[in-house]
């Protein structure tokens, strides 16, 4: 009896000791941001995977399911200058990057970054997307600078892009790594959008919309603007307005970047040539 009432004894606290809370270090960004992200509702386009970081933290990067555009684009135009284009009134911009070195948007260790759906470098002056498939989700870099207001704007070049492979801006990012901010991007088919994610989750602000004025397909340049003042968002494609909305989802200053999402093309690589932004009152 004795020996029974010892070996019941050991069984309880081996029992008891599985619901003891278990000590771990902290884990590291890298790791944090691989694990996949929450589920999106009310996306009929691109969903939002969690990658990112910049010259304060590593590349951030989690996946997310992509679903395709079903919009068909208008023709096919020539990039001219707008009498909108900010550029023409706004003067120097407040912070510049040429892409000739890494170091706005990587720091050392992180870089090149690579997960199973994207490799990001930067070479011969543009930070080089390259999609590895299709369906890995959203993928993105952002760089410390983060005015609330603000003209943010950058030129993109296709390599290889169709259908609703998408590419474009991210800004008022309160974070690296979670995927929160506002996203304006096009399709290589021709259509635009602007996307938000909160904590509430993530909405279409703005649906997939053709326009003419974006060059579509692979081998073109596309100058993409967002200008933000306060809850005003205006949407620019090679100097010209193309939308003009208010939103007031996401109201705090952020940091600013680029995204790429694979779709229907599993080499989809864009290259972001330039990026600039402009500090508003």
């Amino acid at each position: 009896m004795k020996k029974l009432s010892c070996l019941i004894i050991t069984c309880l606290i081996l029992l008891t000791s599985c619901n003891l809370p278990i000590n771990s270090s902290t884990p590291d960004p890298n790791e944090i941001a691989t694990r996949v992200a929450q589920t999106m509702s009310a996306l009929p386009s691109a969903t939002i995977t969690q990658p990112a970081a910049t010259l304060e933290q590593p590349t951030a990067t989690s996946e997310q399911p992509t679903q395709t555009f079903t919009l068909t684009p208008t023709e096919t135009a020539t990039a001219t200058t707008s009498p909108a284009d900010p550029k023409l009134t706004l003067g120097d911009p407040t912070w510049s990057d040429s892409l000739d070195s890494y170091t706005a948007f990587f720091r050392a260790a992180d870089y090149p970054f690579k997960d199973d759906a994207v490799k990001i470098t930067v070479e011969n002056g543009a930070m080089v997307f390259k999609s590895l498939h299709t369906s890995g989700g959203r993928r993105w870099r952002l760089t410390s600078r983060d005015p609330r207001n603000l003209y943010l704007e950058a030129t993109f070049k296709t390599v290889s892009c169709s259908g609703d492979d998408q590419y474009g801006l991210v800004f008022r990012a309160p974070t690296y790594g979670d995927g929160y901010g506002y996203y304006f991007g096009v399709t290589c088919s021709g259509s635009y959008y602007l996307l938000k994610w909160t904590t509430s989750g993530s909405d279409l602000v703005i649906d997939t919309t053709p326009d003419a004025r974006i060059l579509s397909g692979a081998g073109q340049t596309n100058r993409l603007g967002v200008m933000a003042i306060d809850n005003s968002i205006k949407l620019y494609v090679n100097g010209a307005l193309v939308k003009e909305i208010s939103d007031s989802s996401i109201k705090d200053k952020g940091y600013i970047g680029a995204f790429v999402s694979a779709v229907d093309d599993p080499g989809f690589t864009v290259q972001m040539e330039q990026i600039s932004s402009w500090t508003l009152p």
